[in-house]
């Protein structure tokens, strides 16, 4: 199959399952004999909810955090927790069974329904023991060469090097792990599989998009969109890039080199202990004066760049972030705690409007991560970077060429993944190593030599967040969507708390209560789209 023919069946599988998807219920409960007794056992039941879910938000931080080991009593915690929330979600869906939607809210009622088919797909216990078992085993791996040990930030700057046996060694360091975690990966697959088939699920990827709220059309556009009108600026990125190989191909290991050395600023530039003081002072120009929340951050190297967890909606949100060198820690502080002024703006006192992440459904992964990235892309402007960075006018121009590249490198990136885990999710007795390169070579633009070792089961985002790396592109669209329109409304001098406040209130303060595309109606007037992200792509002289 060609890539342009993969990468239209990719697209075109978004689209699969905008057909409500048939499950399996359990019978109605026959303690409610009217809609009123229905409504009010609803109500209970989102009470418990919300009650679960700040127990389960303490387990997760305590695990990022490193504040709870590993063991028996962790594991026999977590199962408890996943029956309890299943029994709430599923108890909820038969009383909307018995007494009809129009009990309450269409919105209640479809975030009802959602969490019930994602505690049925991602809450089975055997699958639900392969997922943690393959994150324990990547968060706790130790990578290590010459008989030193190294964190992921060391690794990710041996792909930074000047030396090309360093960068190549990254793959092998990386298969490692990969060899470690594949053969857990592979058996949460086939469970995965099974269950789908077992739930009357037409494969559990397309079950699982629809559960996280995709609008399954302009999702496959804005895809196709990125990857197709992003093509040419790709393929100038990797023209330049070559010049500096003596006309060689590119390969997978070489390309975030080849971004340094088109423009990177020097990571000496950026110190870390001046990030969080740099970044409270931008969220303070946009009116958030996020210091005097005094979050709960802890610093730590794990599988994740960062996790921004809501413990109780809206006053107790707490960080773990993992410290990366130079720009790149500053723009994950910002991302992190964008997340956290998107839980702390939240007003609404309905629990299934709060936005918790644990139950699959209860909150759209492009919606939280556009949310995030809001204020992640601050630094994709001039002025930022000038008053709160202090860069000069060759720095800023650099800056910006390195955030365009990036992007357009990681457009590839996600495609890659999410092609993957489709076909892992879909294709049964197939050599997944094998797919997983051949996927890598369709989609990447790279060079994937022979001798290239798989590393795909080195992602934690199959086990804990599976059919989730797409929302990434979307949330670029989101935020460069939204900037667009802040401009357009307050003017070169966007950064404001007037901005500020005009983001709590059309984007974040109902949390939940409205999806995706009806916040950026109100914010932008349009729907998600790709249009901006691809203009602000285009607009240098690297990429057109």
């Amino acid at each position: 199959m060609q890539r342009r023919e993969l990468l239209a069946a990719l697209l075109s599988s978004l689209a699969v399952g905008c057909a409500p998807l048939p499950m399996t219920v359990p019978p109605g409960p026959k303690s409610q004999t009217t809609r009123a007794e229905a409504r009010a056992r609803l109500a209970e039941l989102a009470r418990r909810y919300e009650a679960l879910m700040r127990e389960h938000g303490l387990h997760e931080w305590g695990r990022y955090a490193g504040r709870v080991a590993d063991g028996p009593a962790a594991e026999a915690r977590m199962r408890r927790l996943r029956a309890d929330e299943r029994e709430v979600f599923l108890e909820a869906d038969a009383v909307l069974q018995r007494f009809g939607s129009s009990i309450v809210s269409p919105r209640r009622a479809e975030l009802w329904r959602r969490g019930a088919l994602g505690l049925r797909l991602m809450g089975d216990p055997r699958a639900a023991e392969l997922s943690d078992k393959l994150e324990a085993v990547i968060n706790g791996f130790s990578f290590s060469a010459d008989g030193k040990s190294l964190t992921r930030g060391e690794l990710g700057e041996m792909r930074r090097s000047d030396d090309a046996r360093v960068r190549r060694r990254t793959r092998t360091i990386e298969h490692e792990l990969h060899r470690a975690a594949a053969p857990i990966a592979a058996e949460l697959f086939g469970r995965r599989r099974e269950l789908a088939k077992e739930l009357g699920q037409a494969s559990f990827y397309t079950a699982l998009l629809q559960v996280r709220g995709a609008d399954l059309a302009t999702t496959e556009r804005a895809l196709s969109e990125l990857a197709g009108r992003t093509r040419r600026a790709f393929a100038t990125l990797l023209s330049q890039g070559r010049r500096a190989f003596g006309h060689r191909l590119i390969a997978s290991w070489d390309v975030d080199y080849v971004i340094r050395q088109q423009g990177s600023v020097p990571n000496e530039r950026f110190p870390a202990e001046r990030a969080l003081p740099t970044v409270y002072a931008i969220f303070r120009a946009f009116g958030f004066d996020v210091e005097s929340w005094k979050l709960d951050l802890t610093l730590r190297d794990f599988a994740f760049g960062g996790q921004t967890i809501a413990v109780h909606v809206p006053d107790d949100v707490r960080l773990v972030v993992r410290q990366l060198p130079g720009l790149r820690f500053y723009g994950l502080l910002l991302h992190e705690l964008g997340h956290a002024v998107a839980v702390r703006s939240t007003e609404v006192n309905e629990p299934l409007y709060k936005g918790h992440e644990w139950v699959p459904g209860q909150l759209d992964p492009a919606l939280a991560e556009g949310t995030a990235e809001i204020f992640g892309r601050m630094l994709d402007e001039p002025k930022v970077l000038v008053d709160h960075l202090g860069l000069s006018g060759d720095e800023v121009a650099r800056v910006q060429r390195t955030r365009r590249l990036e992007t357009l490198v990681n457009i590839r990136r996600g495609l890659v993944s999410a092609a993957f885990e489709r076909a892992a999710l879909e294709r049964e007795g197939t050599n997944l190593d094998q797919i997983s390169l051949d996927i890598e070579r369709r989609f990447s633009g790279l060079l994937v030599p022979r001798d290239a070792e798989p590393v795909w089961a080195t992602s934690p985002f199959l086990a804990t967040y599976p059919v989730y790396t797409q929302s990434y592109q979307l949330a670029a669209c989101v935020a460069v969507q939204v900037r667009e329109a802040l401009r357009a409304r307050f003017g070169e001098a966007w950064v404001s708390p007037a901005a500020g406040a005009f983001v709590r209130e059309r984007m974040l303060r109902d949390g939940a209560r409205w999806t995706l595309n009806e916040k950026l109606l109100r914010t932008t007037g349009k729907k998600l789209e790709a249009d901006g992200l691809v203009r602000f792509l285009l607009d240098s002289p690297e990429t057109r």
